[in-house]
C-alpha cells in the first residue's frame, strides 16, 4: 500500500535478501519505479556482518583485514555509496529506489529530507537530526541522530533521473562482542565505534526487546515469507 511524504509516493514492497542478483551495480536500477516522484521500498535482509560501500570495496587490503576481523560475520559489498553498513537480527536495512522529478537541483538533500520524514514520520514523529556524528559507525553527513547518538545511516548512488538511498537502522543495542567488532571494522579505514554515540529503535521508542520483525511491523513493511529471516 503506498504511503505519502512530502511531495513522494512511497510503495513499501516485500523484502530482499541481501544477496539477491538484483542488487548487484549492472542491475539495481531495475528498482526503480517508472514514475517522477516515487520511490519504492524494499527491506534487505542478511546474515550477521558488514556490507561495504564502493570506497572501501576497491580496497582489497581493507577488505582483507576487515574479513579477518573475529565476530564480523559475512563480509558483503554494495554499489550505494557509504563505508560500513552492519547487518543481522539487530539492524534493519531499506533500499530506497527512487525517480527524481525534473529538474531537482539538490537531489541527496531531497531524497534524504524524503527518508528522515518518513521514517519520522513512522516512528511517533521522533526528532530526527541530520549531520556527522563522529564515534558512529559509518559516519557521515547523512548520518540521522536523535539527541546527537547516531540511529540511521544512509548511503547513496546518484544517476541523473534515478537515486538510491540505503537506510541502515539500528534496531537494539549492539552487543559488547558486537560493537567490539564493529569498532575494529572501522580502524582499518578510520576512526573507532564509541558506544556513547549510538542509540538505537529499542531506547529511543521505549520499547525493550524490540526486534527486526516488529521494527518492519511498526513501519507498516511487509513480513518476509516464512524463512527468509536470516541469523
Amino acid at each position: 500500500m503506498s504511503s505519502k511524504a512530502p511531495g513522494w509516493f512511497v510503495d513499501p514492497v516485500g523484502p530482499r535478501s541481501e544477496d539477491d542478483p538484483l542488487l548487484t551495480s549492472g542491475r539495481i536500477f531495475d528498482l526503480v519505479p517508472p514514475e517522477p516522484g516515487r520511490a519504492m521500498l524494499l527491506p534487505l535482509l542478511g546474515r550477521p556482518g558488514v556490507t561495504l560501500g564502493p570506497s572501501l570495496g576497491r580496497r582489497s587490503q581493507v577488505v582483507a583485514a576487515i574479513s579477518a576481523i573475529p565476530g564480523i560475520g559475512e563480509v558483503r559489498l554494495s554499489p550505494i555509496g557509504g563505508t560500513v553498513g552492519p547487518g543481522g537480527p539487530g539492524w534493519l536495512s531499506l533500499l530506497f529506489a527512487v525517480r527524481l522529478p525534473p529538474g531537482l537541483p539538490r537531489p541527496l538533500d531531497e531524497v534524504l529530507d524524503l527518508v528522515s520524514s518518513w521514517l519520522g514520520d513512522r516512528l511517533g514523529g521522533i526528532d530526527l537530526q541530520r549531520g556527522r556524528v563522529a564515534g558512529a559507525w559509518c559516519p557521515g553527513f547523512s548520518d540521522l541522530d536523535v539527541a546527537g547518538r547516531k540511529l540511521v545511516g544512509v548511503g547513496f548512488k546518484l544517476r541523473r533521473d534515478e537515486a538510491l538511498a540505503r537506510a541502515v537502522i539500528c534496531v537494539r543495542a549492539p552487543t559488547d562482542e558486537e560493537l567490539e567488532a564493529l569498532h575494529r571494522c572501522h580502524l582499518t579505514f578510520g576512526e573507532g565505534v564509541a558506544a556513547q554515540s549510538l542509540t538505537c529503535l529499542a531506547d529511543v521508542l521505549g520499547r525493550p526487546g524490540m526486534t527486526r520483525e516488529a521494527a518492519m511491523e511498526l513501519l507498516g513493511i511487509p513480513a518476509p515469507p516464512a524463512g527468509m529471516i536470516l541469523g
